[in-house]
């Protein structure tokens, strides 16, 4: 292939919210293809998975699905294999086998689906090495894409974080919070932190939940674009952020939320905001705790006692934003991605 590498990227409605389309999408790829556009390496185009036509497939080399789960995308994949199109289907969650938290259902036929876009597709791609794992008992080839951060883009530079007045700390959850046996105690921390604290203020970006009333001075922000959100928080001012996933105490969950990426440490990071995350495999393995992050188990005190240290101590919160900058700098630029999502759509996975 000679020429720049056409994609489409079909977009479909979310998973977890059937008014919205998918921000799965936007969150691992989005970056991705743009940071490759603007180098001049890929042409992309989004169009929704109702309103691809045979004849616009043909203006491309590559297809690319992410998660989905309908007939139509089956059709689709379908007829780009038939016009000789490379085919990807990518998995950033193991939506094959969803934990109790989440809102989201997927029939027998629905899954089926799954299985057969992850057979027939050219390429396989996930966003762990776990999920690569679990995924190679249907397929033998499946290539990591790990998430990134457009660092040129978005990013503050080094030292330009300033704290909003009054004081705001940062939520965003989708699809249920992430929780089993301490979702109580968790939504109880936040509401206590609120009460003694009556200066603060709570923003909440995602799904709304049943509990929301009860938190004081929760302010629901909903949903803004991908790269809209990233500039939002980017420029909110927040003290820091709260990360809640189900670690060990939830163990029927446990290998659903090990299948996640850490995007959330990724953006943070990248955006200068220093967070407090559930001690996960997840967050383990991304995050030194109390130098680039806090890692917390997910009980009352450990909650608790981090949003006070944290919400009390300007040094501690300098010094975490400053070595999660300059880590996910480090580790989780969009130059090896690209690389590798180029030798997938030039050569295929080897």
């Amino acid at each position: 292939m000679n020429r720049i590498p056409r994609l489409l990227v079909v977009q479909r409605i979310s998973l977890s919210h059937d008014k919205l389309m998918s921000r799965s999408i936007a969150a691992r790829f989005g970056p991705l293809l743009t940071y490759m556009a603007n180098a001049g390496l890929i042409e992309w185009e989004e169009i929704v998975e109702g309103d691809v036509t045979i004849s616009q497939l043909r203006r491309f080399d590559a297809v690319l699905f992410n998660k989905h789960t309908s007939t139509r995308a089956v059709d689709l994949m379908k007829m780009a294999n038939d016009l000789g199109l490379k085919t990807i289907y990518d998995m950033d969650d193991w939506i094959i086998d969803l934990p109790m938290y989440s809102v989201t259902d997927l029939s027998d036929d629905l899954l089926a689906n799954i299985m057969w876009m992850v057979r027939h597709a050219s390429v396989a791609t996930v966003s762990n090495r776990v999920l690569q794992e679990r995924l190679r008992r249907i397929r033998p080839s499946v290539v990591i894409i790990p998430n990134g951060f457009d660092h040129q883009s978005s990013a503050c530079a080094d030292g330009e974080w300033l704290e909003a007045s009054p004081p705001r700390i940062l939520f965003s959850n989708t699809d249920g919070i992430k929780l089993v046996h301490f979702k109580k105690g968790f939504l109880q921390v936040i509401a206590d932190f609120m009460e003694r604290h009556p200066e603060a203020e709570l923003d909440f970006w995602g799904d709304r939940f049943p509990e929301m009333s009860r938190i004081p001075r929760l302010r629901a922000r909903g949903f803004l674009d991908n790269t809209g959100y990233k500039h939002a928080i980017r420029d909110a001012g927040y003290l820091f952020a709260i990360v809640p996933l189900g670690g060990r105490e939830d163990p029927d969950a446990l290998f659903f939320n090990s299948c996640k990426s850490c995007i959330k440490y990724i953006d943070y990071g990248s955006l200068g905001i220093p967070g407090i995350y559930s001690r996960t495999p997840v967050y383990e393995d991304a995050i030194t705790h109390r130098q680039t992050a806090m890692l917390v188990e997910n009980n009352v005190g450990e909650w608790s006692e981090a949003m006070e240290e944290l919400y009390r101590d300007e040094t501690l919160r300098n010094a975490l934003r400053q070595n999660a900058h300059e880590d996910t700098r480090a580790r989780f630029g969009l130059e090896r991605p690209a690389r590798t999502f180029m030798e997938l759509l030039m050569y295929g996975a080897q």
